[in-house]
């Protein structure tokens, strides 16, 4: 008998696939069906509809991003090479997970992804209370510039977030890994506390 849990996987990733090709308006549970190769009461067992696997997946595949990254943070708990880690994972999972990522992206807005806002909401708290509690001691020991912490996000990803945009949608053929270092670079120099007059263009005073 095939394990559940591998059999939850199959229907996934086969739902992943047909979604990005059709949509998930477009996509029936007959063909997630065909393409995983799952019976119907297999199927029905596990998902209720396909808006159940929309949102399933939707989660899963955040769970793994977010995991991913604060992984990052415990391995470069440090100001700046936190912020460099972060940019660094965000390209190199998109890159390695090219359909996740469009899915993340095409999905969010979608009727059966933003049906489980709730569950998504309360995945992200724990998430977020994590990288905000790294952020605010960065502040408090004076490495990280004040601002909000949702000003400090939108720096964070706001360019990487663009270029993999532009990438995903076939819109650019500059490979986004190329462009880490400078990305990663511009987020510390966003985002890093700086003497006043240096940040007015000013010369800083030299210590006697």
């Amino acid at each position: 008998m095939r394990n559940p849990g591998h059999r939850r996987e199959e229907v996934l990733k086969a739902a992943l696939e047909c979604f990005l090709e059709r949509g998930v308006e477009g996509t029936t549970m007959a063909a997630i069906r065909e393409r995983s190769g799952a019976s119907t009461g297999s199927i029905y067992h596990l998902f209720e509809n396909k808006e159940a696997i929309a949102a399933a997946l939707y989660l899963e595949v955040l769970g793994e991003y977010q995991t991913g990254l604060l992984k990052e943070l415990e391995q470069h708990p440090g100001a700046r090479e936190g912020i460099e880690a972060l940019v660094r994972h965000h390209l190199d999972w998109s890159l390695s997970r090219p359909d996740a990522a469009r899915f993340l992206v095409e999905a969010r807005s979608g009727a059966a992804v933003t049906a489980a806002e709730t569950r998504i909401r309360e995945q992200n708290k724990g998430f977020f209370r994590q990288l905000k509690d790294w952020w605010q001691g960065h502040v408090r020991d004076g490495t990280f510039d004040e601002m909000p912490f949702e000003l400090f996000l939108a720096i964070l990803r706001g360019p990487a977030q663009e270029m993999l945009r532009e990438w995903l949608a076939g819109r650019t053929k500059t490979d986004p890994r190329t462009a880490i270092p400078v990305l990663a670079r511009a987020a510390w120099q966003s985002v890093e506390k700086r003497p006043t007059s240096a940040r007015k263009g000013g010369a800083t005073p030299r210590r006697p």
